[in-house]
């Protein structure tokens, strides 16, 4: 199929499938079908980036052996599956962007890449929010069952893990700063920051 064909067919359907989604909570106030559109957009314009690349915007690294974090948003999401979907030439799944909506209201999502000394340490990670005085739970957690080596091991930090803290939206101010803060008990945590307000 002609790729201008396929972007126009693809923008087309995300304009009549999403006008229902006019007020969605995300780190954004609104999903609207402009930002569905933008999202589809992004990612078949970039669907030859590598991932560090692609997350950019939403995504900080405070280097190997210390740790790195994304914020997950609906946008992002969709952008990734556009980017998949447009390196194999094909438009994105209307039901797997539905499922992404409904999947991430009223929560925000933060994946993040973290170190310890044990196959089993991520079971014990803490993560919190920290924003405005307050310190903010996650209402659902998926730690790593089990950690990967590093290049490190032996030595400290040996493994790598990746873990999934979900946040109540209803309690984050989404124009304003926040810290991601992650604790293991007798190890060291990492600590990220990020300006909410820029993150679509």
């Amino acid at each position: 199929m002609n790729k201008n064909i396929l972007a126009t067919s693809v923008f087309v359907w995300c304009v009549l499938a999403f006008t229902s989604y006019s007020s969605l909570e995300a780190v954004i106030p609104e999903l609207t079908k402009e930002d569905v559109q933008e999202a589809v957009k992004y990612g078949a314009d970039n669907k030859d980036v590598d991932y560090v690349e692609f997350f950019k915007d939403w995504r900080l690294d405070l280097g190997y052996g210390t740790g790195s974090a994304r914020v997950i948003t609906p946008f992002s999401k969709i952008a990734f599956e556009a980017k998949h979907a447009a390196a194999e030439g094909e438009p994105v799944d209307k039901d797997v962007i539905e499922g992404i909506i409904e999947g991430s209201k009223g929560k925000l999502a933060i994946g993040m890449a973290i170190y310890g000394d044990s196959k089993a340490f991520a079971q014990e990670a803490v993560a919190v929010i920290e924003q405005d005085g307050k310190t903010i739970e996650p209402i659902e957690s998926r730690p790593a069952m089990k950690a990967e080596p590093t290049d490190f091991w032996p030595n400290a930090p040996a493994y790598k893990a990746i873990c999934y803290y979900y946040f109540p939206m209803d309690k984050l101010d989404p124009d304003g700063k926040a810290t991601v803060v992650v604790s293991i008990p007798d190890q060291r945590g990492a600590r990220f920051e990020f300006d909410l307000s820029g993150m679509r």
